[in-house]
């Protein structure tokens, strides 16, 4: 069975896209390719710390603040 396919379209600076191009051509490869590579690399990088500690946090329900609205929300921001 084929996998299923969706598309997805951003918008980069030239710069970028023109370091994108390059490295995917310096490494013999497409930057379809090196994106997909570069996606998977950085999902498997393990959280620090801190980012661990408020994932479990999160997780058991410490922490959470709960808003009526998006302005409430907002407001606890300060924007």
């Amino acid at each position: 069975m084929a996998t299923k396919t969706t598309r997805l379209t951003i918008d980069l600076p030239r710069s970028a896209h023109q370091r994108l191009k390059t490295a995917a051509s310096i490494l013999g490869t497409t930057m379809r390719d090196l994106v997909l590579l570069s996606v998977e690399e950085y999902m498997h990088r393990k959280p620090n710390k801190v980012t661990e500690k408020a994932l479990q946090q999160s997780k058991s329900g410490k922490g959470i603040k709960k808003f009526k609205n998006l302005e409430s929300f907002f407001d606890d921001l300060g924007i």
